[in-house]
């Protein structure tokens, strides 16, 4: 018991410790972080949290000097969106159904709520967040 305790207090200290994985740093200060995301606004605000989090390291203030967000998945991005937002709702509903249905209910929305998650793996994450910074 006491090494399980030691190795999940390590994990945790290990990932707090990590929090800028994806910073590229660079030269003449200036530096990058590249995100992968499944949404435009997560990823970048997750693509941002690393570039403040690295020049908080060196009790610095990060400055934007560029952004730039690409989709490059296999669909149409329209057509991405649309089915992301199904597969969601899938998930969600199909979760509760699962939880406080009934009889047959629960089963097929145990189906569901599986099916739906899995689409939403299967679709990965289109959208390369790109940002260039700067430590001041």
């Amino acid at each position: 018991m006491k090494s399980l305790l030691t190795a999940i207090t390590t994990t945790v200290l290990l990932s707090a410790c990590a929090h800028h994985d994806d910073v590229r740093p660079g030269n003449d200060n200036q530096h990058y972080v590249v995100i992968k995301s499944v949404d435009r606004s997560e990823g970048i605000k997750e693509a941002l949290g690393q570039a403040t989090h690295y020049c908080e390291q060196s009790q610095s203030n990060m400055v934007v000097l560029n952004e730039t967000i690409d989709y490059k998945g296999e669909l149409p991005e329209h057509d991405y969106l649309k089915t992301r937002a199904t597969a969601e709702f899938v998930t969600e509903a199909g979760s509760w159904l699962w939880i406080i249905g009934d009889g047959h209910v629960d089963d097929v929305a145990a189906v569901a709520a599986v099916a739906g998650a899995g689409k939403l793996h299967s679709m990965g994450a289109p959208y390369f967040v790109t940002v260039n910074f700067r430590c001041t």
